[in-house]
């Protein structure tokens, strides 16, 4: 039987309705929040426990100085458009982006972790600092931010445990150590019986200090800091005839996991 003209007709407004209803009954994904971190020991554990619900901008590239960073244009379109702007306190160039900020519905926040992040007890408060405020911020994520905190911490002590029993009981050397990397080779079992600061600051007294600590204190190895100079002590421990490491005080390629590998990595090889 023929169908007419008009059933054709009503079919198609029928089957029109059903897809407009359905298209307006699809869920829409809220908008990803805006986070701008000063430094990657910030943005890796806003990414790890915002997930997909946040975009953050690290500004301070990992493997420089951030407290000698450069402030880029870039940053500061990134500042203007965050919802959220962590920084640790300590960043010079941090006032300077605050003054040029054109954006008052940003929340800015020092965070109040104290201490080397790159070690795993430190590191847990700051994700608990962390944590709680995306949860201020978007109270209605906040059992996600909570799930996917707690994965992190797990995965953290895990870690943490791994490595401390790595190297509980070894003989270690005694160590020289940029300023930077003391808290972490301390944590780790080290013994630290000297530090210095950046080599360009370096003078022939201090240099006759540090040749006294190798000497006197008998250390073993050297470990230099990638963010404040990689070979600052290459040449010192290559001419006592001893060992040297760099180690990065601050996550690379966006992962605090694969950079507290990495680092213990180098140790671990370099004292067998």
């Amino acid at each position: 039987m023929a169908i007419s003209r008009r059933a054709v007709f009503y079919r198609l407004v029928l089957t029109l309705t059903f897809f407009l209803l359905a298209a307006g009954c699809r869920h829409k994904a809220p908008a990803r929040i805006k986070v701008v971190a000063t430094t990657s020991l910030i943005s890796s554990i806003v990414s790890a426990v915002g997930g997909e619900r946040v975009a953050v901008t690290t500004l301070a590239p990992p493997g420089f100085c951030p407290g000698h960073f450069d402030l880029q244009p870039s940053a500061l379109v990134a500042a203007n458009e965050a919802r959220l702007i962590l920084n640790h306190g300590w960043e010079g160039w941090f006032a300077k982006l605050k003054e040029q900020l054109r954006n008052p519905g940003a929340r800015i926040v020092t965070l109040k972790t104290a201490g080397n992040w790159m070690i795993p007890e430190v590191h847990r408060q700051a994700v608990g600092e962390i944590l709680q405020l995306l949860i201020e911020i978007d109270p209605a994520e906040s059992l996600v931010y909570q799930q996917n905190a707690n994965r992190y911490l797990q995965e953290l002590d895990s870690m943490s445990r791994q490595i401390k029993a790595e190297f509980a009981g070894r003989n270690l050397p005694q160590v020289l150590a940029a300023e930077h990397q003391a808290p972490f080779l301390v944590w780790l079992g080290f013994r630290v019986v000297g530090t210095y600061g950046r080599a360009e600051d370096w003078t022939a007294r201090e240099l006759s200090r540090l040749a006294r600590v190798i000497v006197d204190s008998g250390v073993g190895l050297i470990v230099d800091n990638l963010q404040s100079g990689p070979d600052a002590g290459r040449e010192l421990a290559r001419a006592a005839g001893i060992g040297h490491v760099t180690l990065s005080n601050f996550p690379l390629e966006g992962s605090y996991f694969q950079t507290l590998s990495d680092n213990t990595r180098r140790l671990a090889e370099v004292i067998r």
